[in-house]
């Protein structure tokens, strides 16, 4: 052997752990420059304390040691996780599936001890403190990685997670400040502050929030969940809403009205009242940002804000009926490419006003349940704009109302679907051949049936324009700037719109566009950033009689002549 070869790897077995000494003494010998074999020997390691019987004492102090060791494998397998795309690739999902796992794992050992220590009973309230509270912490953990990804989270958690708070306030833990871990971590929250936070998330709707939006989320509730109290009395709810956690369900918090909520021992009505102030104040403090932020609230922006203060004070209720589809729609992504396919198909004012009559009868229809004929056979989308880049995909229509689509995968892959994102689609059922503009407003995965996604249409037609001129100031982009026109529609929109690219303009610039051989100055008179991650704008036409020059005033000498 050369003296230059490299050492082989120490290899370390998965055990099962029956003592602490015997704990500390393996985890000294984990190679830690080895961090997939070191992630494989904690989780079996868990999994095997998890299936033996040991004193709750005994579990709680094994579990305390192998902590600051599984913090560290959770931090490295978050190093090989990619949320570019959903569904996510099959490596990041894999990864997904592995710190869900060990996250499980380890709180289910803080779980057992807990259940273990009440049922024997005789054990401190210190360790029964740490047992539930980091039980709920990363069960909660859990939670907020599947949100993040768009997917329903396994059963039983939100069970798991009612119970141990119920356990908690009935031995009066649930205030109690939780003890710091073996390397030092202190915990930032009570049982109870850890039990609002998640509770707090998930009444973000988190399957609307748009990609990274729910660690910003769960940021603000954490900085400022002392604020949130815990009613136990239905007479002391403010407003016509309550958001209310029932603690025998598999459900989290939700929002109902207050008319509806009863007095019981099994609820918990959380009063969030001031957090509604604070992002009352944030939104107005941000009015006149063109970004939205202030440095008092770095996780939020106007946009977020608004929609949080949403979720939480109106409840969403389908006012549409959906009908059942088994239609294939052909659909682009992409905000410059929903630009582009409204381009080449060449739609124009004029045509977009002949197609009139063929639009009211689809959405008749729809608005019926009738099954409308489908001009496409089992569509080959793909060659219908073979002479550009644009890719137009397969989506199944689930069903459909007067005012949204809901779109499930085709083929399970990777997509570009993103919540809050523009899209372009073609209904089978639609025979004036128009590209209708919708946005997604949530988005669900599932492994069976792979992601499904909600659209609600913005206009059933659109026409390209551009952007040569911002006339009233100057600025970094280059012109010009691809758009489009969403006409007035009679009963959805009594004027025509503009949608742009986000964060690019102003309210009061002063633009020059170009629709079709026409240009016009317009001015833009109000701007919602809120609907997705695009500008969506109020505008007026100018009146450019006034550059014009004036024409000069006749003094009739001509006339006095011949009358």
């Amino acid at each position: 052997m050369s003296l230059l070869s490299s050492p082989a790897k120490k290899k370390t077995d998965a055990v099962l752990l029956t003592s602490v000494s015997q704990a500390k003494n393996w985890v000294q010998d984990l190679p830690l420059t080895n961090m997939g074999e070191v992630t494989r020997v904690l989780y079996q390691s868990l999994v095997a304390l998890n299936q033996h019987p040991l004193a709750p004492a005994v579990r709680i102090e094994i579990t305390e040691v192998l902590l600051p060791y599984v913090n560290i494998a959770l931090e490295n397998l978050d190093r090989h996780f990619s949320t570019r795309s959903f569904p996510l690739p099959e490596r990041s999902q894999k990864v997904f599936d592995l710190k869900q796992a060990l996250q499980l794992e380890l709180a289910g050992s803080y779980q057992l001890a807990a259940l273990d220590m009440l049922t024997r009973g005789g054990d401190s309230q210190k360790r029964l403190t740490v047992a539930i509270g980091r039980a709920i912490r990363y069960m909660g953990r859990t939670l907020v990685n599947s949100y993040g990804i768009y997917v329903k989270s396994k059963p039983n958690i939100w069970h798991d997670i009612h119970h141990l708070y119920l356990l908690a306030c009935e031995n009066l833990v649930h205030q109690k400040p939780i003890p710091e871990s073996l390397d030092g971590r202190s915990e930032p929250f009570t049982i109870e502050s850890y039990y609002k936070l998640f509770n707090l998330v998930a009444l973000g709707v988190p399957n609307s929030l748009r990609q990274g939006e729910i660690d910003r989320l769960e940021k603000f509730f954490a900085s400022v969940i002392n604020t949130v109290d815990i009613l136990d009395d239905v007479d002391s709810i403010k407003g016509d809403y309550a958001h209310i956690a029932l603690l025998n369900s598999d459900e989290p918090a939700a929002l109902m009205p207050a008319s509806e909520v009863l007095n019981s021992p099994t609820s918990r009505i959380f009063d969030v009242s001031k957090i509604e102030d604070v992002l009352k104040d944030f939104i107005q403090m941000t009015s006149n940002s063109s970004f939205g932020l202030h440095e008092d609230q770095p996780m939020l922006n106007r946009g977020l804000a608004n929609r949080l203060l949403s979720r939480l004070t109106s409840s969403s209720s389908r006012k549409n009926k959906r009908f059942d589809r088994d239609d294939v729609a052909g659909v682009v992504m992409r905000l410059s490419d929903v630009f582009s396919v409204v381009a080449v198909s060449g739609a124009t004012e004029e045509s977009v006003e002949e197609t009139t009559n063929a639009e009211d009868e689809l959405y008749e229809k729809l608005s019926y349940g009738e099954a409308a004929s489908s001009p496409w056979v089992e569509i080959d989308i793909e060659t219908s704009l073979e002479d550009t880049d644009i890719e137009i995909q397969p989506w199944y229509i689930d069903n459909s109302s007067a005012k949204g689509y809901c779109f499930r995968q085709k083929v399970i892959e990777p997509s570009s679907a993103r919540v809050g994102e523009v899209l372009a689609l073609r209904d089978p059922a639609d025979q004036s051949d128009n590209w209708q503009i919708a946005v997604i407003r949530w988005m669900d995965f599932y492994r069976d049936k792979g992601l499904c996604f909600g659209a609600e249409l913005l206009s059933p037609r659109a026409v390209s324009i551009s952007i040569s001129a911002i006339i009233n100031r100057e600025v970094p982009q280059r012109l010009p700037i691809n758009g489009l026109m969403l006409p007035k529609i009679e009963a959805i929109r009594d004027e025509p719109s503009l949608l742009l690219p986000g964060h690019m303009l102003l309210i009061e610039d002063i633009l020059k566009i170009n629709i079709g051989d026409r240009e016009e100055q317009v001015q833009l008179i109000a701007i919602d950033e809120c609907l997705g991650s695009f500008a969506y704008c109020q505008y007026v036409v100018l009146d450019q009689k006034d550059n014009e020059p004036d024409e000069e005033e006749s003094d009739f000498s001509d006339v006095w002549d011949f009358i």
